[in-house]
């Protein structure tokens, strides 16, 4: 992990070439012009996680006591911490 503001730090391991691989978490738009800028430099490997909202999908016919159990453990996983955390429930 480096710490800094996309515009420099950001911009900078995009476009390194000695850079194998960037992973980001963010918008779209930053996304996008992470791709840009890797495939522009050493066609580095990126992945990107972006614009969601970590939504948690129930099915129909699971049992819904035990998938409210499950949607609330997962909102409270390593307590927020993580981006990974059910907090859009869709059904």
């Amino acid at each position: 992990m480096v710490p800094g503001y996309g515009p420099t730090a950001g911009l900078a391991l995009a476009r390194h070439m000695k850079v194998a691989k960037v992973t980001f978490t963010g918008s779209v738009t930053t996304g996008r012009a992470i791709l840009r800028d890797a495939a522009n430099s050493n066609l580095k490997r990126v992945t990107l996680e972006l614009g969601g909202k970590s939504p948690l999908i129930v099915c129909p016919d699971v049992d819904l006591a035990e998938a409210a159990e499950r949607a609330h453990a997962a909102l409270f996983y390593n307590n927020g911490q993580v981006r990974t955390k059910a907090t859009r429930p869709r059904g």
